[in-house]
C-alpha cells in the first residue's frame, strides 16, 4: 500500500502551500486552489483528492490514521513549581483525552499537541 504524506502551511490562510512528501524524499509542492471555509469559527479547507489528482481512498486514510500518534504536552504547577507532562497518545483515544481536559476532569493547560507519523510512512 502507498500513501502520500502532506503537509499544509498556512499564512493567515493567505498563503496557502500543500507539499507532498513522498518515500524517495522527493518534495513536490503546489498552490492550493481549494475554497477556505469557516465552521462554528474553525477555518478548514476541503479536498476530495492528493496533489497528483488522485481521488482519496477510505480504507488507506484509516489506516494511515491507526499508525498516528500524538504528543500532548501538558502544563501543570504543583508546589509553586511548573512541571511540563509529555503524554504519548494514540490517535484513536485523542478526542476522549483532550475532552477531559475541557470538562475539567484532567487538570492543566495544554501547551501542544504533535502528531508522530508511523515509520514506515517516513
Amino acid at each position: 500500500m502507498s500513501i502520500k504524506i502532506f503537509n499544509i502551511y498556512m499564512d493567515n490562510f493567505d498563503n496557502i502551500k500543500v507539499v507532498n512528501i513522498n518515500k524517495s524524499g522527493k518534495v513536490n509542492s503546489s498552490k492550493n486552489k481549494a475554497e477556505i471555509k469557516n465552521f462554528n469559527g474553525f477555518d478548514y479547507m476541503k479536498s476530495d483528492k492528493d496533489l497528483n489528482g488522485v481521488p482519496f481512498i477510505k480504507e488507506n486514510l484509516i489506516e494511515y490514521s491507526e499508525g498516528c500518534k500524538y504528543m500532548v504536552r501538558v502544563m501543570r504547577e504543583k508546589n509553586n513549581k511548573v512541571y511540563l507532562y509529555n503524554y504519548n497518545i494514540p490517535q484513536d483515544a485523542l478526542a476522549n483525552f483532550l475532552i477531559k481536559f475541557e470538562i475539567g476532569e484532567y487538570d492543566g493547560k495544554i501547551i501542544e499537541v504533535e502528531k508522530y507519523i508511523p515509520e514506515e510512512l517516513a
